[in-house]
């Protein structure tokens, strides 16, 4: 599973949705749809460039004359990195190979780096410097522009109050996330970590034929409610789902987007068997598996995004 990328202590998120709600008020976004970025960007004195530098095809090209080892470390960064924040020009370079709603996210992420009162003063300090942030740092001022992004895009509550309104399914993100100019994969992610249900989200890579299986879809990461949190703990999964696993039916395959909904048990903490609805939805990009607790369980507190994981979770079956 990929590492944690939005998890912060509770005054961490309030500093952090501090200056996203200002950049909110500052663009006077609030209620429309989609969310206007070019505004949001007006609004923090930042420029899109005309015409990136950030081009990973020309970057690829230039690093093959180099022999293919320089061509698979430009890759490797390239799949890591998709926006840059030019610092001294107020300019950021997003990677226009990504779909437009994907690109959305990337700008808002970069202009935390910017609107985020810390970090904006460090990177200009380092920069003059020419110093650079330790991993340590990297990591967190990385989460923290992340989530700044998901509140701006989703307009803080806007999205999960918008959600509240529809019975609960799949298709409820799929269709806001239109709506505010968001990815599915942003979408599938706000939806679950704002509910109040009991339910999680496993997101997988594209699927792979395999021989000796079939099919192959490697763990990307899973976000999980707060409640299933507080109830069921870490929700353990295997590095792969394969056709033996109890997952495999809830991917989508042969082309097609959804799958039909079936029911998995899983045991909370307490040992209790709790039943499960899960649905499974594909784009070229990731398959998701939703699921939630058939019963109403008993409901706590929402905490818009928890600062750690309950550590400790018991399948029935073992994924």
């Amino acid at each position: 599973m990929k590492p944690d990328d939005s998890s912060l202590t509770a005054s961490e998120y309030a500093a952090i949705h501090r200056a996203a709600t200002d950049l909110l008020n500052k663009a006077s976004a609030w209620d429309r749809l989609p969310t206007p970025v070019p505004d949001l960007l007006g609004a923090a004195k930042l420029r899109v460039a005309p015409m990136s530098a950030f081009d990973p095809r020309q970057l690829l090209r230039h690093a093959r004359e180099f022999g293919e080892r320089a061509a698979s470390l430009v890759k490797s960064a390239i799949d890591k990195v998709r926006g840059i924040f030019d610092v001294h020009e107020d300019l950021i370079h997003i990677d226009t190979t990504v779909v437009e709603s994907k690109q959305n996210f990337l700008k808002l992420h970069e202009a935390g780096h910017k609107h985020i009162p810390h970090q904006s003063k460090l990177f200009r300090w380092i920069q003059d410097c020419d110093k650079s942030l330790s991993p340590d740092v990297s990591d967190q001022f990385e989460r923290e522009a992340n989530i700044f992004a998901s509140v701006v895009l989703f307009q803080d509550d806007r999205f999960a109050e918008m959600a509240a309104d529809s019975a609960f399914s799949i298709k409820v993100p799929l269709a806001l996330g239109k709506k505010f100019g968001a990815s599915a994969y942003a979408s599938m992610r706000e939806y679950v970590r704002r509910n109040e249900r009991a339910c999680a989200v496993i997101v997988l890579n594209p699927v792979e034929i395999c021989p000796a299986l079939g099919m192959r879809s490697e763990l990307r990461r899973a976000e999980l409610s707060p409640l299933f949190q507080k109830r069921f703990g870490e929700l353990k999964l295997p590095e792969y789902v394969d056709r033996l696993s109890p997952l495999a039916e809830f991917v989508p395959l042969a082309g097609r987007r959804m799958s039909s909904p079936g029911t998995l048990r899983l045991e909370d903490k307490n040992g209790d068997v709790v039943e499960f609805t899960a649905e499974g939805f594909a784009t070229p990009f990731n398959s998701f598996i939703l699921l939630h607790a058939t019963a109403e369980l008993k409901k706590s507190i929402v905490v818009p995004f928890p600062s750690s994981r309950i550590v400790r979770m018991v399948t029935q079956r073992k994924f």
